[in-house]
């Protein structure tokens, strides 16, 4: 086997301590140090895990392989940063940064030095989306839902970054493009930033995609619908559940060529497949394993720090067209 690699982990909050408890599971990485600006909490982590506290990231040159950044937003830029000069290979939870700017400064860091750079946008290695790994579909509309309760984490950004960009990395994978043009609105309710937003997307493609985000609703859903000639897409996060329609043969045709037969329902004029969704490994698992055959140089970076540039650039956007709304 190869060498066991050392992690580090750069924020011991809400997100910081499953992160560490994914590395402990893994019998090739050892979580060997723990950082974070509350030393009482980092100290908490890195004893359930037989890790050393470190005050300063500059600490870790030297001492780690690899680091898993789980701190808060606002401190990706300069933590990446230093964590890359030191030669340290970097797994940063979404958002990349808390501006375009400083995902920019990232990813540029990342390209001059060659060091290893994964972004945390989870969703791709989530079940549900493994589960239509290798089939292809152009989309001519996407619609993605994204509401949960207001957590009481992440106040230093509102929901775009917080939540909207889980589904903005969606679509922006599944187009395969950039926006031409941004509409939004938005609003705070409880928050300091915005607590809901709706947006539409318009792509060179022609491509359509609306997305809404809320952290102040009673429910949680996670929908994303793909709509596509000759087919239909239902993933549902929550439910875990991939449903792919196509017309079937025969009745469809009639039916588009203007005919109207008696007695025949949608069960009749489509397919549905229902697309098993395997539930092992989980999907923060599955980014680890992912980032550390990407430290050893045995796989590709899924999730590159352009991807995350990307992802920031257009929340942006949607941020600033939600507030002219």
């Amino acid at each position: 086997m190869s060498k066991r690699l050392r992690i580090a982990l750069v924020g011991a909050g809400h997100m910081g301590t499953y992160h560490a408890r994914a590395i402990a599971d893994r019998d090739d990485a050892d979580l060997v140090a723990v950082c974070d600006v509350d030393r009482a909490r980092a100290a908490r982590v890195a004893a359930s895990h037989g890790a050393q506290v470190v005050d300063d990231v500059a600490e870790l040159t030297g001492a780690v392989d690899a680091a898993v950044v789980a701190a808060s937003t606002s401190a990706h830029e300069p933590v990446a940063l230093a964590l890359l000069e030191g030669g340290i290979a970097v797994l940063i939870e979404k958002p990349l940064a808390a501006t375009a700017d400083e995902a920019r400064r990232i990813a540029e860091a990342a390209r001059r030095t060659g060091v290893v750079t994964q972004v945390g946008h989870i969703l791709r290695f989530d079940p549900v989306t493994r589960a239509l790994a290798g089939r292809r579909i152009k989309p001519a509309y996407v619609e993605v839902s994204w509401i949960s309760r207001f957590s009481f984490r992440s106040m230093d950004t509102g929901v775009v970054m917080d939540v909207m960009i889980h589904g903005l990395d969606v679509v922006l994978l599944l187009a395969g493009e950039m926006p031409e043009r941004v509409d939004a609105v938005g609003g705070a309710v409880v928050g300091p930033h915005e607590d809901f937003v709706s947006v539409r997307l318009a792509f060179p493609s022609g491509c359509i995609a609306t997305l809404s985000a809320s952290r102040m609703s009673r429910a949680s859903r996670r929908v994303v619908r793909v709509f596509a000639e000759g087919a239909y897409v239902k993933m549902d996060y929550a439910a875990r559940t991939v449903e792919w329609l196509t017309p079937k043969p025969g009745l469809s045709d009639l039916v588009r060529g203007g005919a109207t037969p008696a007695e025949i329902g949608m069960d009749d004029l489509v397919a549905v497949e229902r697309v098993p969704v395997e539930t092992e490994p989980d999907a923060l698992r599955a980014q680890l394993a992912s980032f550390l055959a990407a430290v050893r140089g045995e796989g590709d970076v899924v999730v590159t720090a352009e991807d995350g540039v990307r992802a920031v650039e257009v929340a942006e956007r949607v941020i600033a067209a939600a507030g002219a709304g």
